[in-house]
């Protein structure tokens, strides 16, 4: 049995990144800690978050979903604001250096 290839990583907005799927679809990927039920440690690790069939419909998935927005940090209108303001920012760069 042939193992799996690891897909390629199209576009890392450090907590996000967007990943190839098949040729036809990309999948949107998380960074989120999460703690072991065995030994309960807690790791960082990358979860699924929805597919998309381009990179700018992932994008605005991840805007829209508000994927990179820490929730616990927010603690008023004034720092949820300021999370978005980063977060957009975050992918006008990346967008920007032609990162797809």
């Amino acid at each position: 049995m042939a193992e799996a290839k690891e897909k390629s990583v199209l576009i890392d907005l450090g907590i996000v990144r967007i990943k190839e799927y098949d040729s036809l679809n990309v999948v949107i990927e998380r960074l989120e800690e999460v703690v072991s039920p065995v030994t309960k440690e807690v790791s960082s690790k990358w979860r699924f978050k929805g597919y998309s069939d381009s990179i700018s419909n992932a994008l605005k998935q991840i805007i829209s979903k508000e994927l990179m927005i820490d929730k616990n940090a927010v603690k008023s209108i004034e720092s949820y604001l300021k999370q978005i303001a980063d977060s957009n920012e975050i992918i006008l760069k990346a967008i920007e250096r032609g990162a797809f």
